[in-house]
């Protein structure tokens, strides 16, 4: 009787074991989702940063219509920052961040639907992109993540039903053309095809080119003519702003 109660104790050990084991891995794996998820990128108010802030400023009146259309902030003879009035609306519709050293442009804000709010935020390495985040559908919010390599486009995330959460996964070849195409039709915040462990390749077999802006046409301003430290093309006044 013993030795029976023996096996018995040991069968159901190697039962509870085996179960234990199988949902210690599945919540291994609900875990990884979820770790993967939160490296995603997240919705949030279009970042924006203060640009012409100091005293030595030069400003221009690019359409000789007495207002200020383009304000530069130097520092040690070089332009540290532009404000740019495209549309001559009175409000600054691109920021233009510039390197210290090489004078080259390091970040550009912009704002294409002349609503006074930033759309696109592009960051830059050694005079090319390296990224950018969007506002598509101009709601004041982040919706679309893009990094790049030689100043092309290799990766995109995008949250394309407005939920927060990034849903579309693209990745790029160096001459534009789709390699990798995921969405997130579950909506557990990772590709579909990363949950059942077989990537998918683009539709078309990494046929389609990349257009620069993923969005539908949106109008695109047309800034005025950039003249470093506003020395040419107009008369030199103190801002308005």
């Amino acid at each position: 009787m013993t030795e029976r109660v023996r096996v018995a104790a040991a069968a159901v050990a190697v039962v509870f074991l085996g179960c234990s084991g199988d949902a210690t891995s599945g919540a291994g794996r609900r875990s990884n989702e979820s770790a993967a998820a939160q490296r995603e990128p997240r919705s949030a108010p279009m970042p924006h940063e203060d640009c012409v802030t100091g005293t030595n400023i030069s400003s221009l009146d690019v359409n000789g219509d007495g207002q200020v259309d383009i304000r530069t902030e130097m520092s040690g003879g070089q332009p540290r920052c532009r404000e740019t009035d495209a549309n001559f609306d009175g409000r600054v519709d691109i920021y233009r961040w510039f390197d210290a050293g090489s004078g080259q442009v390091t970040r550009v804000e912009e704002d294409y639907d002349f609503d006074g709010r930033v759309d696109v935020v592009a960051t830059f390495a050694a005079g090319l992109l390296s990224s950018d985040v969007m506002d598509t559908n101009f709601d004041g919010l982040t919706d679309t993540w893009r990094n790049y390599r030689g100043g092309r486009v290799v990766e995109l995330r995008r949250d394309a039903d407005g939920d927060g959460r990034v849903d579309t996964w693209e990745r790029f070849d160096d001459t534009g053309r789709v390699t990798y195409s995921a969405t997130d039709a579950n909506r557990d915040g990772t590709p579909d095809e990363d949950d059942a462990g077989t990537p998918a390749p683009s539709a078309d077999g990494g046929s389609t080119v990349v257009s620069a802006i993923p969005t539908a046409p949106t109008p695109t301003p047309q800034p005025a003519p950039v003249v470093d430290g506003g020395a040419a093309g107009g008369a030199q006044k103190g801002g308005r702003r």
